[in-house]
């Protein structure tokens, strides 16, 4: 089983998505039949020329009320946005007007909410009035034709990712992974690669204008494979043997640090088995100084020199001494 650092992606063709695109606009609870569910049970469509590529649903330390979304043009060209709307509850954005408004080509399109404060050191590409739930929402992106090109059902089970103002980064943005990928999973800002200042001129957990912080981990990130154990409902005694493969997609393999944990019920709670381990593929674990359990779980983490980290999971065990 292979497991990077964000969820794996899911392939599906674009006549399913577009179909899912008609039934969703005739009845939402349709979409199951077109479009995958990922995400945390967000719902999107892929394919799309422009998507919906970032969303501080939180506001931002400045004030919840600077809540911003940003587009992206995932095509080679620039398209002409006029006639377009992003809808979300009662709110329906224009994002064209009389004007003849483009996005270019692998450019980004920000739409800040009330005035050009909310980012502000990056001049918003539209302003609007609206708020949008903290719970969740759906939100659509519609062409010039009304057709819903893509979009986020948040309604019932909340953003996918992104944070309030009390969870850590605080009121870190809801990322893309991959704008251009057919399937659409988000992550949160990590904090760490940002662009962009709130009103008061502090950084913004976010990147409105440039590559999300979500993509660019998610390239950098270890790609780990656990070999074994791989065999669910395994039950394990005494000295097993820990085996993986990990590499680096920017660096050497040898530069990994690796570290091992364990959870004894079904991935609650972890525990630190050994950590800082050199990559050497195979660790052997004494499972007599654990517990017995009938749900654990381990997990190999690898960490690059830029702090990246990669992991895989096992299947559910069972520890039996």
């Amino acid at each position: 089983m292979k497991l990077i650092s964000y969820d794996p992606y899911i392939s599906e063709m674009n006549t399913h998505c577009k179909e899912g695109v008609r039934m969703h606009k005739t009845n939402r609870k349709a979409v199951l039949i077109g479009v995958w569910i990922v995400a945390m049970a967000s719902l999107v469509c892929f394919g799309a020329d422009v998507v919906i590529n970032e969303i501080a649903w939180a506001g931002t330390a400045a004030s919840t009320s600077d809540e911003w979304i940003e587009l992206y043009n995932t095509t080679d060209e620039a398209i002409d946005l006029t006639g377009w709307a992003l809808v979300f509850g009662e709110t329906t954005i224009d994002l064209g007007g009389e004007a003849n408004v483009t996005i270019e080509a692998g450019g980004y399109f920000l739409l800040e909410r009330t005035d050009d404060g909310t980012v502000s050191d990056v001049d918003a590409d539209v302003l609007y009035t609206g708020s949008l739930s903290n719970a969740g929402v759906v939100v659509e992106l519609r062409n010039a034709a009304g057709e819903i090109v893509d979009w986020v059902d948040a309604s019932e089970t909340g953003w996918p990712a992104g944070t309030s103002g009390d969870e850590e980064p605080p009121y870190a943005s809801m990322e893309r992974v991959d704008p251009s990928s057919d399937v659409a999973d988000w992550a949160s800002n990590d904090g760490r690669i940002r662009n962009g200042a709130d009103v008061n001129g502090d950084p913004l957990n976010g990147t409105p204008g440039r590559e999300n912080s979500a993509r660019i981990s998610a390239l950098a990130s270890p790609a780990v494979e656990l070999i074994a154990p791989a065999q669910e409902g395994e039950v394990v005694t005494g000295i097993l043997v820990i085996e993986w493969s990990a590499v680096d997609p920017d660096g050497a393999a040898e530069g990994l640090a690796i570290a091992i944990e364990l959870s004894l019920d079904g991935g609650e709670t972890w525990i630190v088995v050994v950590e800082n381990l050199a990559n050497g593929g195979s660790y052997a674990w004494d499972t007599t100084l654990h517990p017995n359990a009938d749900q654990a779980l381990l997990r190999v983490i690898a960490k690059d020199g830029d702090g990246y980290r990669g992991m895989a999971v096992s299947p559910v065990l069972s520890i039996r001494n």
